[in-house]
């Protein structure tokens, strides 16, 4: 019974996860078609033609405050006042740290964290893996994924020596196991497990 409470609650939380976002986004690009139809009225453009644009005018709209928000967040005061944000209450959300920093890395053309081939059974078997953290003591904080859902999948802390740092970008190794091993070829290359 416990168990199918568990799976319930986190199917809900990860449905909450995905579609909160969307709903804000859908909402936020009603709001602005709605005010850009009550513009447009006076200026009798009731047409098919114009409630398209006034939609197309919305998306830019939303793409530009988040171009100047995007802007603003990289200037010293934008880059403060979005830490002490995050830091108070973004934070305080469930996996926020996650997606942030796989946001800003595919932003930054980098690697949010590194992809790893880890030996969690000994040699001769491989996972792929996600470094998270490096450790005092020298080991490193390891997420591995369950196939296909990258979301879902266990932790684990290992030696050093058993983790292999891959050259393939998140990006890639993320592609790989969301399409059940589908191009590890070309992540792995010549690295034996």
């Amino acid at each position: 019974m416990k168990s199918r409470n568990s799976i319930f609650r986190t199917n809900v939380i990860y449905g909450v996860l995905v579609l909160v976002p969307l709903a804000v986004i859908v909402l936020l690009l009603a709001k602005l078609v709605e005010i850009i139809d009550k513009i447009a009225a006076p200026l009798n453009l009731q047409s098919a033609t114009s409630i398209i644009g006034a939609f197309v005018l919305a998306v830019l709209l939303v793409l530009a405050v988040c171009f100047v928000v995007g802007a603003f967040v990289r200037t010293r005061l934008g880059s403060w006042s979005l830490e002490r944000f995050e830091r108070t209450i973004l934070k305080q959300i469930p996996g926020y740290d996650i997606i942030s920093n796989a946001l800003k890395g595919f932003a930054e053309k980098k690697t949010a964290y590194r992809a790893a081939l880890v030996q969690l059974y000994g040699p001769g078997t491989g996972v792929l893996g996600f470094i998270m953290e490096e450790n005092d003591n020298g080991s490193l904080t390891v997420f591995v994924p369950s196939v296909p859902t990258l979301t879902v999948g266990s932790l684990h802390v290992v030696s050093r020596d058993r983790v292999t740092i891959l050259e393939a970008g998140s990006l890639d190794v993320s592609n790989c196991i969301s399409q059940w091993g589908s191009g590890s070829q070309k992540i792995l290359g010549s690295i034996e497990p």
